[in-house]
């Protein structure tokens, strides 16, 4: 082997993206076997994968991502001894194709760089300088390895055990592996979907003993060279705005099944309330509180109590096995807006007296407690200290209509034998508590304040057809709030409503009372002379005062 073969070697040893573009070649759908020469943000990956050990790529689709890594591991694999490449799919046709595509580029080097192949399989390939890649699909086994130099995980996003997995792989990558993870959008609050976040804000992760970041890589499909607005235009036309939102624009907010839209719960993010003071510094809707208070630290408020304004607290009670929240919140009747809200773990006893003091602070709040299973308990311990101004449920109404509104006018100290304390949740009531709970986020009437509640909608979706919290996650604060927004819809509506004809009684009253009385105690324009004056101790006082 002569100088110029060495120094070769040598260069494309060390600059992977110069033995690419030089000597590695692909198959292409069309073309047949080409020559790979790179595009710009091609180059730039590798560049990446070679400047830092752990990558996280934002990717949309067919930008030959698959085909670049290919050539990565073949680099990686040739150059380099005893290097242990380890690919996680999804499926296996895709593990089978990835590796499929490492043997395109190795068989097909020039004779004085090609490496010895030992072990030639489906999924599977080592060379004589003890190198090896393999690819499998998703366990929870995969990427543990005692000497792995690389993992990639493709299409993170749509791994259900992607949890298990990466903390599995913990042990492995403290000790020096490095790890690229990619893929396209699936939805919000899954592992992908956190990390990209954490990864755009310059958060931290840890790694073993190891303190690290991603470094975050985003490629939607303006990156690639050969695709213009003409193409863009066509490709929705052919998948859809949906589709291509996710697949294409790499948007989480298009990609999943919300039951409140994520760019309706964003709109939270940026807009300030209202009801407020203009705000130099500007304030959006979520924000911290002003204080965080109770032994937790878990009861936070917005506002502090008015005494002229009505409130309603609802709150949902935690199973008892320490996997949920018992959570409430307190919500201002008249502005519509969150004023305070709840979120802890507390036994029934704690959790009943907290719900009785913050009540009780609040203005005599309108209670509303689901009374399913150990919610039952916290029902009757708030009614044993004494509360009243709490929701019954009537039996067999599930809905506010036309024929049964009346029914729901009850009286706490004369209620029908057929109350129970608490809102009873039904197969009737939570697709109609969901639904008002959705409209109003929707068409932003509803003022929420509340990081916590913004964070559990945002992994709130249809599973199945059911409205449920994502696998690993609650839903504490939004079945609350659901209820709270329910409520104030329905049974106080109507005692809304009664309360507004009797002040518009009162006021027409009000109006007319000058015809009631006798023209002897009315002003006399003829005359001139007001018959409210008296003469009283010697001077005149005008008496009209005792009949206003």
């Amino acid at each position: 082997m002569d100088d110029k073969t060495v120094a070769e070697i040598i260069k494309c040893r060390r600059d992977p993206a110069y033995f690419i573009t030089n000597y590695c070649k692909i198959r292409h759908p069309i073309r047949g076997l080409i020559n790979f020469k790179l595009w710009k943000f091609q180059e730039e990956c590798i560049n990446n994968f070679v400047s830092h050990s752990y990558n996280l790529i934002l990717k949309a689709r067919q930008l030959g991502l698959s085909t670049l890594l290919a050539s990565y591991i073949a680099w990686l694999i040739t150059f380099f001894s005893d290097k242990e490449v380890y690919v996680v799919a999804t499926k296996g046709k895709t593990a089978t194709n990835l590796i499929m595509k490492v043997k395109v580029v190795l068989e097909n080097l020039p004779d004085w760089i090609k490496p010895i192949q030992t072990v030639d399989q489906r999924q599977n390939i080592e060379l004589s300088n003890g190198s090896r890649a393999q690819a499998t699909t998703t366990t929870n086994d995969a990427g543990r390895s005692e000497a792995l130099s690389l993992l990639i995980i493709d299409e993170c996003s749509f791994i259900r055990n992607m949890e298990t997995l990466w903390v599995g792989a913990q042990p492995t990558l403290s000790t020096g592996g490095d790890c690229i993870v990619l893929s396209t959008p699936n939805g919000v609050g899954n592992w992908f979907h956190k990390q990209c976040k954490m990864a755009e804000e310059g958060e931290k992760i840890q790694v073993g003993e190891k303190i690290t970041s991603f470094n975050f890589i985003k490629l939607p499909w303006t990156v690639h060279p050969e695709r213009n607005q003409k193409w863009a235009v066509a490709m929705k036309k052919k998948i859809g705005e949906k589709a291509f939102s996710q697949e294409h624009e790499i948007n989480f907010e298009q990609s999943g099944s919300n039951v409140v839209a994520i760019k309706d719960l964003d709109f939270y993010l940026i807009h300030p309330s209202e009801f407020e003071e203009p705000d130099p510094k500007f304030r959006p809707f979520i924000r911290e509180p002003l204080e965080k208070t109770y032994s937790d630290k878990n009861l936070w408020r917005w506002q502090y109590p008015d005494y002229t304004k009505k409130y309603i607290l609802s709150a949902d009670v935690a199973r008892g096995d320490g996997g949920d929240y018992s959570a409430f919140h307190i919500i201002d009747t008249e502005n519509y807006e969150q004023v305070a809200e709840y979120k802890g773990k507390l036994n029934t006893d704690d959790y009943s007296r907290l719900i009785f003091n913050t009540a009780i602070e609040y203005n005599n709040a309108f209670i509303i407690i689901e009374n399913a299973s150990v919610g039952h308990a916290v029902v009757m311990k708030v009614l044993e200290l004494g509360y009243q101004n709490m929701f019954w449920t009537i039996r067999d109404i599930n809905n506010v209509n036309s024929t049964n509104v009346s029914q729901f006018r009850y009286d706490i100290y004369n209620l029908p034998k057929n109350a129970v304390p608490g809102f009873t949740t039904s197969s009737r009531t939570r697709p109609l508590m969901i639904e008002k709970m959705e409209e109003d986020l929707r068409n932003h009437e509803f003022i929420l304040h509340s990081r916590r509640t913004y964070n559990e909608l945002e992994v709130f979706i249809y599973d199945g057809g059911k409205p449920v919290a994502m696998s690993g996650y609650n839903d504490d604060l939004v079945m609350s709030l659901a209820i709270g927004l329910y409520v104030r819809a329905t049974t106080m509506r109507i005692e809304n409503i009664d309360s507004e004809l009797s002040n518009a009684l009162l006021q027409n009253m009000h109006r007319n009372t000058t015809q009631y009385f006798p023209n002897s105690l009315v002003k006399n324009d003829e005359t001139g002379i007001n018959h409210y004056e008296m003469v009283i101790r010697g001077k005149k006082e005008n008496i009209g005062w005792l009949i206003t």
